[in-house]
């Protein structure tokens, strides 16, 4: 492990915790990332040119709803594998608990889970690649409870603790897809489908017959007859969830961007009456009980507050009491608090947004397969869609599907979802420049404020050494960068605030169906 830390730190990653098979380990932002070494001596040559190979493929995949491999390096003969790491556990935890309370999922939970795994194995499969190890241990959740697909590739059968994709044709995904059935009965049932008895609809009696009737598609004994990732995504119950689902993804967008700009409020008001004299007794203090107090303070939190303890030397002699000395060390310690609130909340915005993106791309195209790839006749009563046999099971559900392509405008709901996209683009700018702006921010602020007490008492000393009580004690600088970071988080909210109306204005043009 020693070598390995080593390497890592060379990298700009610290070690956190070490986990089967790996670390978990954090970047110079504080984000963490599960990193995989993989000895290379274990491999013949041409095996390790077929992990470089595959993990190339591995790094091109971006979406929302994977669990993306961010980086890859190689020292020596060991190959390192940086990976994004879920914080909210795996799917398998989940339905244990629930076993164990005997608590079962709702359906609208299920259903949730369930079109977000069709759409992360879609992503795989529209790429010619297969998954292989699709099970709840390897589907996780992230701290905002967003389904990422990962661990790809049969570990131990394949190549130890590389995840690898295998190239696949349209023949053999539909092992992926009996995966995914055995992972639905069992979000369903609280119990493996494998250890069943019998793997049954008869079983889901508290479930709609529309998501048994799914699961009696995906069991079909002959692969060929199953249904694939975009047939699933392309039913009608699974449209007018997923169009459901985006509307109340937008009102949670909307919270996010009400509570950002209340973030900004609060970080106006704590900074307003922040004087250096009063960062002078209370940052620097006096060195023997301060010092303790500042460690236990900032032990919960790293960046910008953690600088703050370079500014308390040995030998500073200032006038300050203990008490001072808590209150404005824990003013400063909100700062690197409203760093992370700040974070997190683009992060979740960030997160849910393209969630709802990808979603509005599967719907359109699921749509176009309703209407036979363009070829439906919306004046023609009795055409059927070209993939109805497999798209929408039994005559019952054949009228609302013929419905729902004959309100929908094909094209012009293709390209709204185009327009999401290109929606999604421009805020990722606006998100990529609003992270760079708050660790700028807060480094900045925590160097200004320790130079500018130290400079404020030096000026005060050579002006008034014997009564420095009396010299008028100015605003400090930071005070001007504090407000013009707080500017950009309004920017911020303003700028999210017209990708989102825009977003909103996109769902408003997919056909409603009951």
């Amino acid at each position: 492990m020693g070598h390995t830390q080593s390497v890592l730190e060379e990298k700009g990653y610290t070690i956190q915790k070490e986990i089967e098979n790996g670390v978990i380990a954090t970047n110079k932002e504080g984000d963490p990332f599960v990193i995989k070494e993989i000895k290379l001596e274990t491999y013949s040559t041409s095996d390790a040119e077929f992990i470089f190979s595959e993990m190339g493929s591995l790094l091109q995949i971006s979406h929302p709803h994977i669990a993306n491999y961010q980086n890859s390096f190689q020292d020596g003969n060991s190959y390192y594998v940086v990976m994004d790491h879920c914080e909210g556990g795996d799917l398998s935890q989940k339905i244990r608990e629930r076993r164990e309370t005997r608590t079962p999922f709702s359906e609208e939970q299920i259903m949730d889970w369930l079109v977000k795994i069709c759409m992360a194995i879609k992503c795989v499969h529209d790429k010619g690649l297969l998954h292989r190890d699709l099970r709840p241990q390897n589907i996780f959740l992230t701290q905002f409870g967003t389904l990422r697909l990962g661990n790809f590739g049969r570990l131990t059968e394949m190549y130890g603790n590389v995840f690898i994709l295998i190239s696949c044709n349209n023949s053999i995904t539909a092992d992926d897809i009996w995966s995914l059935g055995c992972v639905l009965y069992e979000m369903c049932m609280l119990q493996s489908a494998v250890s069943s008895t019998s793997i049954s609809s008869y079983f889901l009696t508290s479930f709609s017959h529309e998501l048994r009737d799914l699961l009696c598609d995906i069991f079909q004994q002959d692969p060929s007859i199953r249904p694939s990732a975009g047939e699933i995504l392309a039913k009608h119950f699974i449209i007018s969830f997923l169009t459901k689902k985006n509307a109340t993804t937008v009102k949670e967008l909307q919270t996010n961007l009400d509570n950002l700009r209340a973030l900004a409020d609060g970080l106006e008001r704590v900074h307003q009456g922040t004087t250096i004299g009063s960062l002078t007794g209370g940052v620097i203090g006096a060195v023997g009980g301060i010092t303790s107090i500042v460690g236990l303070i900032l032990a919960p939190f790293t960046l910008g507050a953690s600088l703050i303890v370079t500014g308390v030397g040995v030998g500073v002699a200032v006038a300050g009491g203990a008490t001072a000395g808590v209150s404005n060390i824990t003013n400063m310690v909100n700062q690197s608090t409203d760093r992370k609130a700040i974070k997190s909340i683009i992060k979740e915005f960030q997160e849910k947004m393209n969630s709802v993106v990808v979603s509005l791309t599967d719907i359109a195209e699921g749509l176009e397969m309703l209407s036979g790839s363009g070829s439906f006749d919306a004046g023609s009563d009795n055409l059927l869609p070209r993939a109805g046999a497999r798209v929408g099971r039994g005559l019952g559900a054949i009228p609302e599907l013929i419905r729902l392509v004959q309100v929908a405008n094909i094209g012009r709901v293709a390209a709204q979802a185009a327009r999401a996209v290109r929606v999604a683009e421009v805020a990722t700018g606006v998100f990529s420049g609003f992270f760079v702006a708050l660790d700028l921010y807060f480094i900045a602020v925590d160097a200004k404020e320790i130079h500018n007490i130290r400079q404020a008492k030096a000026n005060r000393q050579s002006l008034n050494p014997e009564c420095e009580e009396l010299v008028p004690e100015p605003k400090p600088e930071v005070q001007s960068e504090t407000m013009k970071f707080i500017q950009t988080i309004r920017q911020t909210a303003d700028q999210l605030q017209e990708s989102l109306n825009e977003l909103r204005d996109v769902i408003s043009f997919i056909p409603k169906i009951d």
